[in-house]
């Protein structure tokens, strides 16, 4: 009998490498700051949990979605008898941002209100691809011109941008 040779695969160190990245990002974020930090921690957040379940669409060839709720966000995936669910029995799927920050949601270009639903707003394809959306990010009790903005944006071809932005 004979017997296949063992050990990983280049596409499984890499996978590994990908979490163990984002894990790190995501315990480096978690150290606080002040309004403005809380801002770019949110967001940051939020992009590398996308980027996480884009990379898990791609290699599992499932789709998954982001669906926004007014305060936080929850990651899923289409089960085989198309029911959006939690991509793991284990996962808490389900992820707030702190009490004082808002969102505004844009799809494909247009505002999108944010209410109870049971479809995600964002789908992450199998293929790499994404809705086209942007995130905005701002403190709910600053109305200001010049009030601080942190944006994340995804487009079509599943690449993300994040950062700092102005009204």
């Amino acid at each position: 009998m004979r017997t296949l040779p063992r050990g990983f695969t280049l596409l499984e160190i890499m996978v590994v490498m990908v979490l163990i990245g984002i894990l790190t990002s995501l315990a480096v974020l978690s150290i606080g700051g002040g309004p403005q930090d809380r801002l770019a921690e949110a967001g940051q957040r939020l992009a590398a949990l996308l980027e996480l379940h884009r990379q898990e669409a791609i290699l599992s060839g499932e789709l998954r979605g982001i669906r926004f709720e007014r305060n936080g966000y929850t990651m899923l995936k289409l089960d085989a008898q198309g029911v959006w669910r939690a991509p793991n029995a284990t996962d808490t799927p389900y992820h707030p941002w702190p009490e004082d920050i808002t969102l505004g949601l844009w799809v494909e270009g247009r505002p999108v209100r944010i209410e109870k639903s049971d479809f995600p707003q964002v789908l992450l394809l199998n293929s790499g691809e994404m809705t086209e959306f942007s995130a905005v990010f701002r403190l709910a009790d600053d109305s200001a011109l010049d009030a601080p903005l942190y944006r994340v944006a995804g487009d079509a071809m599943g690449r993300l941008t994040i950062g700092e932005t102005a009204r």
